[in-house]
């Protein structure tokens, strides 16, 4: 027969041990560092007017599209910027068709300018102003709702070639269309002239 001690004791252990594992969750283990499994990524060292990215061609100023890319590509092993999601998305398709591999890809939430791990953040097609006008932008899955709302959070600190800045961001736009990292990579693509299919999200 337990005790009502030992019965106590046992229920604190296992309270401890919820406490801990959700502790682990969030932090540690698979969180990967940030709340709702949505993981941050570490230092990304972009410094805006100095990159340029490989699919454009242009150099990476804006903020709230912009996108880094880890990868490995004949042995290589480097990162890559964006000034627009649909730019990484294409550069994503390209390391693999090279052979190579992505390590890791890190984007801007549109809401409060943190940097999360791009397989984690849900995609908005937008009618927001983008770098390349494709009007894609990511947010953490808990921030969806509050970019519909037009809750935008600023200022973000930024690095630039005269040093840190403050940047605040602009409102958001209309969101037309939610998809997944997958979807984003597997499906949007440029079309000539750089033009945008207002429906490349349509059947995700």
């Amino acid at each position: 027969m337990v005790s009502r001690r030992r019965f106590l004791a046992a229920v604190a252990g296992a309270s401890l041990g919820a406490v801990l594992a959700a502790f682990w969750w969030r932090w540690g283990g698979a969180g990967g560092g940030s709340a709702g499994g949505v993981r941050r990524c570490g230092e990304v060292r972009l410094v805006y007017g100095r990159e340029e990215c490989p699919v454009c061609k242009m150099v990476v100023d804006y903020p709230p599209s912009s996108a880094a890319m880890r990868a490995r590509v004949r042995g290589v092993e480097r990162w890559y910027f964006f000034d627009d999601l649909g730019c990484m998305a294409v550069w994503y398709r390209e390391v693999e068709r090279q052979g190579g591999e992505v390590l890791e890809v890190c984007v801007r939430d549109r809401v409060d300018g943190g940097w999360i791990r791009g397989e984690d953040a849900v995609y908005l097609a937008t009618g927001e102003f983008t770098a390349m006008q494709t009007g894609i932008v990511a947010v953490s899955p808990d921030n969806v709702e509050a970019y519909r709302r037009g809750v935008v959070k600023g200022p973000w600190r930024i690095e630039t070639l005269d040093g840190p800045q403050n940047y605040s961001p602009p409102p958001p736009g209309e969101v037309r269309g939610v998809v997944d990292f997958k979807c984003l990579v597997e499906k949007f693509d440029y079309g000539a002239a750089w033009s945008v299919d207002p429906n490349w999200y349509r059947g995700c």
